[in-house]
Protein backbone atom coordinates (compact mmCIF):
# COMPACT_ATOMS: atom_id res chain seq x y z
CA UNK A 1 0.00 0.00 0.00
CA UNK A 2 1.03 3.74 -0.98
CA UNK A 3 0.73 5.72 2.38
CA UNK A 4 0.76 8.64 0.04
CA UNK A 5 -2.33 7.83 -1.18
CA UNK A 6 -3.95 6.42 2.00
CA UNK A 7 -2.66 9.79 3.63
CA UNK A 8 -4.26 12.11 0.76
CA UNK A 9 -7.96 9.64 0.70
CA UNK A 10 -7.59 10.02 5.10
CA UNK A 11 -7.38 14.13 4.42
CA UNK A 12 -9.93 14.41 1.98
CA UNK A 13 -12.56 12.65 4.67
CA UNK A 14 -11.20 14.86 7.31
CA UNK A 15 -11.34 18.22 5.83
CA UNK A 16 -14.37 17.76 3.96
CA UNK A 17 -16.50 16.67 7.26
CA UNK A 18 -18.66 13.55 6.09
CA UNK A 19 -17.90 10.32 5.62
CA UNK A 20 -16.63 8.84 2.26
CA UNK A 21 -19.52 7.02 0.57
CA UNK A 22 -19.54 3.46 -1.40
CA UNK A 23 -18.69 5.16 -4.25
CA UNK A 24 -15.62 7.01 -2.75
CA UNK A 25 -13.49 4.21 -2.30
CA UNK A 26 -10.42 5.22 -3.10
CA UNK A 27 -7.88 2.57 -4.47
CA UNK A 28 -4.42 2.96 -2.40
CA UNK A 29 -2.38 0.16 -3.39
CA UNK A 30 -0.54 1.44 -6.60
CA UNK A 31 0.10 -1.97 -7.95
CA UNK A 32 -3.61 -2.35 -8.96
CA UNK A 33 -3.62 0.91 -10.68
CA UNK A 34 -0.51 -0.13 -12.79
CA UNK A 35 -2.40 -3.27 -13.29
CA UNK A 36 -5.86 -1.39 -14.42
CA UNK A 37 -3.84 0.23 -16.85
CA UNK A 38 -1.57 -2.62 -17.88
CA UNK A 39 -4.90 -4.46 -19.11
CA UNK A 40 -6.14 -1.97 -21.15
CA UNK A 41 -2.82 -1.40 -22.83
CA UNK A 42 -2.93 2.09 -22.49
CA UNK A 43 -0.07 3.74 -24.64
CA UNK A 44 1.53 7.03 -25.88
CA UNK A 45 -1.33 6.67 -28.93
CA UNK A 46 -4.02 6.78 -26.71
CA UNK A 47 -7.00 9.43 -25.56
CA UNK A 48 -8.49 7.75 -22.30
CA UNK A 49 -11.93 8.62 -21.25
CA UNK A 50 -11.89 8.03 -17.43
CA UNK A 51 -14.83 8.15 -15.32
CA UNK A 52 -15.02 8.79 -11.69
CA UNK A 53 -11.67 10.61 -11.27
CA UNK A 54 -12.05 11.13 -7.32
CA UNK A 55 -8.42 12.16 -5.82
CA UNK A 56 -7.17 11.52 -9.50
CA UNK A 57 -5.07 8.10 -8.40
CA UNK A 58 -5.84 6.08 -11.65
CA UNK A 59 -6.03 9.77 -13.74
CA UNK A 60 -2.57 10.72 -12.88
CA UNK A 61 -0.80 7.20 -13.52
CA UNK A 62 -3.26 7.18 -16.89
CA UNK A 63 -1.92 10.63 -17.79
CA UNK A 64 1.98 9.29 -17.26
CA UNK A 65 1.22 6.20 -19.86
CA UNK A 66 -1.45 8.09 -22.49
CA UNK A 67 -1.12 11.32 -24.98
CA UNK A 68 -4.42 12.75 -23.13
CA UNK A 69 -7.15 12.02 -20.56
CA UNK A 70 -10.36 13.24 -20.44
CA UNK A 71 -11.99 12.78 -17.00
CA UNK A 72 -15.43 13.39 -15.59
CA UNK A 73 -16.19 13.91 -11.68
CA UNK A 74 -19.40 14.47 -10.73
CA UNK A 75 -18.49 15.49 -6.97
CA UNK A 76 -17.24 19.08 -7.31
CA UNK A 77 -15.49 18.49 -3.47
CA UNK A 78 -12.67 16.53 -5.62
CA UNK A 79 -12.22 20.19 -7.48
CA UNK A 80 -9.24 20.92 -5.27
CA UNK A 81 -7.32 17.63 -4.98
CA UNK A 82 -7.06 18.05 -8.90
CA UNK A 83 -5.17 21.19 -9.22
CA UNK A 84 -2.02 19.96 -10.04
CA UNK A 85 -3.07 17.19 -12.47
CA UNK A 86 -0.90 17.14 -15.62
CA UNK A 87 -2.06 19.53 -18.66
CA UNK A 88 -2.41 16.25 -21.14
CA UNK A 89 -5.72 15.96 -18.74
CA UNK A 90 -8.94 17.05 -19.21
CA UNK A 91 -10.97 17.44 -15.94
CA UNK A 92 -15.15 17.88 -16.54
CA UNK A 93 -17.44 18.21 -13.52
CA UNK A 94 -20.87 16.87 -14.33
CA UNK A 95 -22.66 13.94 -14.34
CA UNK A 96 -20.99 11.27 -16.81
CA UNK A 97 -24.12 9.45 -17.20
CA UNK A 98 -25.65 12.46 -18.77
CA UNK A 99 -22.75 14.38 -20.21
CA UNK A 100 -21.59 11.52 -22.48
CA UNK A 101 -24.83 11.07 -24.39
CA UNK A 102 -25.13 14.57 -24.78
CA UNK A 103 -24.81 15.72 -28.36
CA UNK A 104 -23.51 19.27 -28.06
CA UNK A 105 -20.77 17.24 -26.05
CA UNK A 106 -20.22 14.87 -28.34
CA UNK A 107 -19.72 17.32 -31.32
CA UNK A 108 -16.99 19.15 -29.08
CA UNK A 109 -15.05 15.97 -27.52
CA UNK A 110 -12.69 14.38 -29.35
CA UNK A 111 -13.52 10.47 -28.91
CA UNK A 112 -11.42 8.64 -26.53
CA UNK A 113 -9.52 4.93 -27.78
CA UNK A 114 -10.21 3.76 -24.93
CA UNK A 115 -11.96 3.91 -21.66
CA UNK A 116 -10.73 2.86 -18.05
CA UNK A 117 -12.04 3.28 -14.86
CA UNK A 118 -12.57 3.17 -11.20
CA UNK A 119 -15.98 3.05 -11.96
CA UNK A 120 -18.52 4.43 -9.70
CA UNK A 121 -20.32 1.41 -8.13
CA UNK A 122 -23.52 2.71 -7.60
CA UNK A 123 -23.58 4.41 -11.67
CA UNK A 124 -21.52 0.65 -12.89
CA UNK A 125 -24.65 -0.75 -14.60
CA UNK A 126 -26.82 1.80 -15.46
CA UNK A 127 -23.43 3.78 -17.02
CA UNK A 128 -22.84 0.53 -19.67
CA UNK A 129 -26.40 1.68 -21.09
CA UNK A 130 -24.71 4.79 -22.70
CA UNK A 131 -22.34 2.31 -24.46
CA UNK A 132 -24.49 0.13 -25.98
CA UNK A 133 -25.19 2.08 -29.40
CA UNK A 134 -22.72 4.82 -28.67
CA UNK A 135 -20.96 5.95 -31.83
CA UNK A 136 -18.71 8.40 -29.60
CA UNK A 137 -17.22 5.05 -28.63
CA UNK A 138 -17.37 1.76 -29.74
CA UNK A 139 -14.49 -0.22 -28.17
CA UNK A 140 -13.99 -2.17 -25.29
CA UNK A 141 -14.05 -0.89 -21.74
CA UNK A 142 -11.80 -1.43 -18.69
CA UNK A 143 -12.94 -1.42 -15.69
CA UNK A 144 -12.13 -1.87 -11.88
CA UNK A 145 -15.86 -2.59 -10.67
CA UNK A 146 -18.15 -4.83 -8.37
CA UNK A 147 -17.12 -8.45 -8.61
CA UNK A 148 -20.98 -9.41 -9.01
CA UNK A 149 -21.64 -6.69 -11.76
CA UNK A 150 -19.50 -9.24 -14.39
CA UNK A 151 -21.97 -12.18 -13.90
CA UNK A 152 -24.87 -9.95 -13.86
CA UNK A 153 -23.99 -8.25 -16.94
CA UNK A 154 -23.44 -11.58 -19.01
CA UNK A 155 -26.74 -13.01 -17.99
CA UNK A 156 -28.95 -9.86 -18.41
CA UNK A 157 -31.13 -9.29 -21.28
CA UNK A 158 -30.37 -6.23 -22.54
CA UNK A 159 -26.50 -5.51 -21.74
CA UNK A 160 -25.72 -9.27 -22.09
CA UNK A 161 -26.74 -8.38 -25.95
CA UNK A 162 -24.11 -5.88 -26.24
CA UNK A 163 -21.07 -6.97 -23.84
CA UNK A 164 -19.34 -10.02 -22.94
CA UNK A 165 -17.80 -9.44 -19.18
CA UNK A 166 -14.39 -10.86 -18.34
CA UNK A 167 -12.77 -10.51 -14.77
CA UNK A 168 -8.92 -10.27 -15.25
CA UNK A 169 -8.58 -10.35 -11.41
CA UNK A 170 -10.20 -10.24 -8.54
CA UNK A 171 -9.04 -7.30 -6.42
CA UNK A 172 -9.53 -7.39 -2.28
CA UNK A 173 -11.32 -4.89 -0.37
CA UNK A 174 -8.04 -4.18 1.61
CA UNK A 175 -6.42 -2.39 -1.76
CA UNK A 176 -9.12 0.50 -0.86
CA UNK A 177 -9.41 3.40 1.47
CA UNK A 178 -12.07 3.11 3.15
CA UNK A 179 -12.83 -0.65 2.02
CA UNK A 180 -16.10 -1.28 -0.12
CA UNK A 181 -18.74 -3.96 0.90
CA UNK A 182 -18.05 -5.60 -2.31
CA UNK A 183 -15.07 -7.83 -3.56
CA UNK A 184 -14.12 -6.22 -6.57
CA UNK A 185 -12.07 -7.23 -10.00
CA UNK A 186 -10.32 -5.83 -12.96
CA UNK A 187 -12.69 -6.42 -15.80
CA UNK A 188 -13.03 -6.12 -19.36
CA UNK A 189 -16.01 -5.54 -21.01
CA UNK A 190 -15.70 -6.89 -24.47
CA UNK A 191 -18.69 -5.84 -26.72
CA UNK A 192 -20.82 -8.58 -28.45
CA UNK A 193 -19.98 -8.63 -32.38
CA UNK A 194 -22.75 -7.00 -34.56
CA UNK A 195 -24.86 -9.56 -35.20
CA UNK A 196 -25.41 -9.19 -39.03
CA UNK A 197 -21.82 -9.77 -39.18
CA UNK A 198 -21.55 -12.79 -37.10
CA UNK A 199 -25.38 -14.48 -38.00
CA UNK A 200 -26.93 -14.23 -34.85
CA UNK A 201 -30.64 -13.78 -34.82
CA UNK A 202 -30.75 -13.76 -30.88
CA UNK A 203 -28.63 -10.92 -30.22
CA UNK A 204 -30.27 -9.29 -33.36
CA UNK A 205 -34.08 -9.34 -31.49
CA UNK A 206 -32.64 -8.53 -28.43
CA UNK A 207 -31.35 -5.77 -29.40
CA UNK A 208 -34.16 -4.44 -31.32
CA UNK A 209 -36.57 -5.00 -28.55
CA UNK A 210 -34.35 -3.07 -26.81
CA UNK A 211 -34.13 -0.27 -29.16
CA UNK A 212 -37.38 0.16 -29.83
CA UNK A 213 -38.76 0.14 -26.07
CA UNK A 214 -40.85 3.14 -26.69
CA UNK A 215 -43.34 1.22 -29.16
CA UNK A 216 -45.99 -1.45 -27.99
CA UNK A 217 -44.88 -5.04 -28.01
CA UNK A 218 -46.84 -5.91 -30.93
CA UNK A 219 -45.64 -3.13 -33.12
CA UNK A 220 -41.70 -3.70 -32.06
CA UNK A 221 -41.88 -8.01 -32.58
CA UNK A 222 -43.77 -7.34 -35.81
CA UNK A 223 -41.31 -5.00 -37.18
CA UNK A 224 -37.93 -6.97 -35.93
CA UNK A 225 -39.80 -9.61 -37.75
CA UNK A 226 -40.02 -7.72 -40.87
CA UNK A 227 -36.33 -6.08 -40.53
CA UNK A 228 -34.64 -8.87 -39.38
CA UNK A 229 -35.89 -11.09 -42.61
CA UNK A 230 -34.41 -8.21 -44.71
CA UNK A 231 -31.15 -7.10 -43.11
CA UNK A 232 -29.90 -11.01 -42.43
CA UNK A 233 -31.55 -13.04 -45.18
CA UNK A 234 -32.38 -9.98 -47.49
CA UNK A 235 -36.08 -11.74 -47.30
CA UNK A 236 -38.98 -9.76 -47.95
CA UNK A 237 -41.79 -10.47 -45.09
CA UNK A 238 -45.47 -9.42 -45.32
CA UNK A 239 -46.99 -7.45 -42.26
CA UNK A 240 -49.72 -10.26 -42.16
CA UNK A 241 -47.18 -12.72 -42.10
CA UNK A 242 -45.34 -11.40 -38.87
CA UNK A 243 -48.71 -10.48 -37.47
CA UNK A 244 -49.70 -14.79 -37.65
CA UNK A 245 -45.81 -15.44 -35.99
CA UNK A 246 -46.86 -13.16 -33.56
CA UNK A 247 -49.85 -15.01 -32.94
CA UNK A 248 -47.07 -18.57 -32.82
CA UNK A 249 -45.81 -16.80 -29.35
CA UNK A 250 -49.01 -17.14 -27.59
CA UNK A 251 -48.21 -13.65 -25.78
CA UNK A 252 -51.29 -12.52 -23.59
CA UNK A 253 -53.34 -9.75 -25.49
CA UNK A 254 -52.55 -7.10 -22.55
CA UNK A 255 -48.62 -7.92 -22.65
CA UNK A 256 -48.89 -7.08 -26.44
CA UNK A 257 -50.81 -3.73 -26.07
CA UNK A 258 -47.83 -2.39 -23.20
CA UNK A 259 -44.82 -0.37 -24.04
CA UNK A 260 -41.98 -2.70 -24.72
CA UNK A 261 -39.83 -1.02 -21.88
CA UNK A 262 -42.47 -2.74 -19.71
CA UNK A 263 -41.72 -6.43 -20.48
CA UNK A 264 -40.83 -8.84 -18.38
CA UNK A 265 -37.42 -9.42 -18.58
CA UNK A 266 -37.17 -12.98 -19.96
CA UNK A 267 -38.91 -11.88 -22.59
CA UNK A 268 -36.15 -10.82 -23.92
CA UNK A 269 -34.79 -14.12 -24.05
CA UNK A 270 -38.21 -16.13 -25.08
CA UNK A 271 -39.47 -14.08 -27.12
CA UNK A 272 -36.50 -14.71 -30.18
CA UNK A 273 -36.02 -18.08 -28.69
CA UNK A 274 -39.84 -18.99 -30.22
CA UNK A 275 -38.85 -17.25 -33.40
CA UNK A 276 -35.37 -18.78 -34.26
CA UNK A 277 -37.12 -22.41 -35.58
CA UNK A 278 -38.54 -19.98 -38.44
CA UNK A 279 -36.00 -17.70 -38.74
CA UNK A 280 -33.66 -20.87 -39.16
CA UNK A 281 -35.98 -22.52 -41.93
CA UNK A 282 -35.19 -19.06 -44.26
Amino acid sequence: MDNDLIEMAKRFERERGSSVSEDQCFVINPKVLDRIIEVAQVTKEDRVLEVGTGLGFLTRRLASVAREVITIERDVRFKPYLSDLPRSVEVIFGDAYRLINDRGFQKKTTPPTKTVSNIPYSQAQSMLHNYTNWTWYQGDLVWLAPLSLANKINKEPILGAFFKAEVIETVSRDNFYPKPNTVSGIMIFRRVPDPISTDNFEIYFRRWLYNHEDKKVRNTIREGIINVARDMRKINITKNQAEKLIEVLNLPDEHLEIITNNIRPEYYFEIPQELSNWFNSL
